[in-house]
């Protein structure tokens, strides 16, 4: 059963109005997130395979050649940019995990989290895009999977942020 104040909370001023009837047809993990839902359970592989992908960089002859002044593809950015892709994919694991408790318990900040989850993403593709254009043996490995990349981050944003901030099945649906 849907909470009174779910119906009038000023964090979703879309919904008033809303009977509790209606309110309860939008009730649940149904329409557009299903969507939502199957990106989550993806987005932890895809973090881990990316995470393994990065592993490859810390192998000692890859590590020596990136980092090592005097190699042919040493550049001072190499050691801390595949330090922070690391710690930061790994971050993103973390909140990865606590954004599928957070949407499958229906917990209210969940469309708090997940809009910061997005924009946080999109923050960091953006920054790991200008770290790795100043090494120039990274910038010319640059594809269009990289620009591809960039631009799946930012259209995700620009469609989902929305999407939590005025969908009424949002706000009918995560109120615990």
């Amino acid at each position: 059963m849907i909470p009174e104040r779910a119906l009038t909370r000023s964090a979703s001023p879309h919904t008033v109005g809303v009977t509790m009837s209606d309110a309860r047809g939008l009730q649940g993990i149904r329409g557009w997130l299903l969507l939502v839902a199957l990106g989550l359970c993806v987005q932890p592989l895809i973090l881990l395979k990316t995470l393994r992908d990065n592993a490859r960089a810390f192998e000692p002859e890859t590590w020596r050649v990136l980092t090592m002044p005097g190699s042919r593809v040493y550049h001072p950015l190499w050691a801390p940019l595949l330090i922070a892709e690391v710690v930061v994919n790994a971050a993103l694991l973390v909140g990865a995990a606590a954004l599928l408790y957070l949407f499958f318990t229906t917990k209210r900040v969940f469309p708090r989290a997940v809009i910061a989850f997005m924009a946080a993403s999109f923050a960091v593709t953006l920054a790991d895009y200008a770290v790795t254009s100043a090494i120039p043996a990274a910038r010319a490995q640059f594809t269009a999977k990289e620009a591809a990349d960039i631009g799946r981050s930012a259209l995700s944003a620009a469609i989902w942020i929305p999407y939590f901030l005025r969908s009424q099945r949002v706000a009918a649906t995560f109120v615990h």
